[in-house]
């Protein structure tokens, strides 16, 4: 019964081979890992500070959303005093930012010249006030708000993402 269980000399090399094809794998792959930088709770705080600020100055009230590259929140708020509507709409701007990786405001120009196809794209929120957030020319996440003027939300959004450039 004890030599049913011994591993003979081909055994043990075929093993030990296995095991360092399997480990060179591993090897391999694990150099192929890259680091992809993401917004930190600290830049979003300066981002969403900055953003109050410039509703502040403008005096008006709004919606501030922030999200990560995949559009996923990292902060939401509808500040007194604003429209109840406003948190849908910046929260459907902040998630086209992240995944369509485009301002916002392209696709409200583009709905402005009749190319009302983007009505039928599922989840685009073709609203000025949504901007992609880049760190050497990678979408890092967006950020959006939501007042009861596009134009201002275009300042807004530009001065939040001046507080982290």
């Amino acid at each position: 019964m004890k030599a049913m269980f011994q591993k003979t000399g081909f055994q043990k090399a075929a093993l030990g081979l296995g095991t360092a094809l399997l480990l060179s794998g591993f090897a391999s792959q694990a150099s192929a890992i890259t680091n992809v930088p993401v917004l930190q709770d600290s830049d979003v705080m300066k981002i969403v500070d900055a953003a109050k600020k410039s509703m502040d100055a403008n005096h008006t009230k709004g919606c501030i959303a922030v999200a990560d590259a995949d559009g996923q929140l990292l902060f939401m708020q509808r500040q007194e005093g604003s429209a109840p509507d406003c948190l849908e709409s910046a929260e459907g701007k902040v998630r086209t930012a992240a995944r369509f990786q485009e301002t916002t405001n392209t696709f409200y120009k583009m709905l402005n010249q009749n190319k009302l196809v983007m009505v039928a794209v599922p989840g685009l929120a073709p609203l000025p006030g949504g901007e992609p957030i880049r760190h050497n020319g990678v979408v890092i996440g967006s950020v959006a708000v939501s007042t009861p003027d596009g134009d201002l939300d275009l300042k807004v959004v530009a001065d939040a993402l001046a507080a982290i450039k």
